[in-house]
């Protein structure tokens, strides 16, 4: 049973969520909005707080960052739990369960939303009224979280969905980096990590070829240094005052990114010296931020673990995958006028417009399809009795579901194509 401590810090680490998607929309609205000057009147000098919107990519940093850190706390959990109560041996036992139920979980945790929107935009393809119907390869490859394998199919259909794949792919190799991780230490994992990260780097450089920047072992450092931050959370919880001090150095450590980085926002300075500083200052700031969120509650667990927080940290992963196609529909729906020449629609109106819609199709994404599927099916304790064949034939396993929606979408494709 969980203490009260543990569920605020679960609570926190649920809100910082709500952080990153809501700084990655920021930022795209921004885009949208013609990318103006922001400036605030707080003190006698103006603030220009542009740089904080034209950052707000590193809100996927932080989702990044995140995945690694909790999914590494649950890992150790799971392992030390197998050594004592359990007869697991091998992969199992080191790992804490069989990779086939962890694999399911993690299929369950982010294609049922996926689909959602895919779906989604099949049919306003269809209609005509937001882009294209895709090709049936490049369909395929979306339904597999795969499109990164093919270069001219990264970014199509949904600005974010090029991010997707980096995840996925690194929920499939998790368990092996976290038998690196607790069999030779946080050490050997990140730096033979960085060595393949800077390799690529090297790579990309020599080639002059930008392909392998959306390919996972590029980004596979800021996994792994949430992972190193989640093993040392699991061992080594700091008590309240250090993991104030941590959170408070993390926080102001992330924020004040886009200044100390100022002038290299985009991904083609990475290939500079401030480019390759950029990478460990941003995962440093990550982790001492979220290190400082499982000690004893104090005034940064109670910012990210209020209500409003949570709430919008629960449907942060529908936010990310629908506030895109939702700001560029916004013309097309008549809630503001189409940008020309002589019509320019300032930010706070895209802002103010977009966000109330964003939370109600993520908050709805949210309850009617991610709950459903991650909370319908689970297991009880109670001992489940014998249902008949019929009843069964209707209760589908939900990983079956999935595969029918992934079919269903192919062959609407198929029937709508030329």
């Amino acid at each position: 049973m969980e203490t009260s401590s543990s569920a605020h810090q679960l609570d926190a680490l649920t809100g910082v969520r709500a952080l990153a998607a809501l700084w990655v929309f920021v930022f795209h609205s921004w885009l949208n909005g013609g990318s103006p000057t922001v400036r605030v009147s707080i003190l006698p000098q103006p603030i220009d707080l542009s740089p904080l919107a034209a950052f707000g990519w590193l809100g996927l940093d932080v989702f990044f960052v995140l995945s690694g850190f909790l999914l590494t706390r649950q890992a150790f959990f799971k392992a030390e739990r197998s050594v004592v109560t359990s007869r697991s041996t091998g992969f199992a036992a080191a790992f804490g369960e069989k990779y086939t139920s962890y694999l399911r979980r993690r299929i369950l945790r982010v294609y049922p939303a996926y689909y959602a929107c895919l779906t989604a935009l099949l049919l306003l393809g269809a209609t005509g009224i937001y882009l294209l119907l895709p090709g049936k390869l490049e369909l395929l490859l979306h339904l597999g979280m795969i499109h990164n394998f093919i270069e001219k199919y990264i970014a199509t259909m949904n600005g974010v969905f090029w991010t997707l794949p980096f995840e996925w792919q690194f929920y499939l190799i998790f368990p092996c980096l976290f038998i690196v991780l607790r069999r030779y230490g946080a050490w050997v994992l990140y730096g033979s990590v960085l060595i393949g990260v800077i390799g690529t780097k090297l790579l990309v450089m020599a080639t002059n070829d930008g392909y392998p920047q959306v390919l996972l072992p590029i980004r596979l450092d800021t996994f792994a240094a949430g992972m190193c931050a989640g093993a040392y959370a699991f061992h080594r919880p700091p008590a309240r005052i250090i993991a104030a001090t941590m959170f408070w150095v993390g926080l102001i450590g992330l924020l004040t990114t886009p200044w100390v980085f100022t002038g290299c926002e985009h991904v083609g300075h990475y290939y500079d010296l401030k480019g390759f500083v950029r990478p460990p200052w941003i995962q440093a700031s990550i982790c001492l931020m979220l290190l400082g969120l499982t000690g004893e509650r104090h005034l940064g667990i109670r910012i990210f673990d209020n209500r409003v927080a949570v709430a919008l940290g629960l449907i942060s992963y529908s936010i990310y995958l629908f506030h895109v196609p939702i700001l560029e529909l916004l013309p097309t729906l008549g809630l503001i006028p189409q940008r020309t020449a002589s019509i320019q629609v300032g930010w706070p109106r895209i802002l103010a417009t977009a966000l109330p819609l964003v939370l109600l199709v993520s908050a709805m994404s949210y309850w009617f399809v991610e709950r459903t599927f991650q909370t319908r099916y689970k297991p009880t304790k109670r001992a489940a009795r014998p249902r008949p064949v019929v009843w069964r034939f209707f209760v589908l396993d939900p990983i079956v579901v999935l595969i029918i929606w992934a079919i269903a979408l192919e062959l609407f494709l198929f029937l709508k194509g030329d």
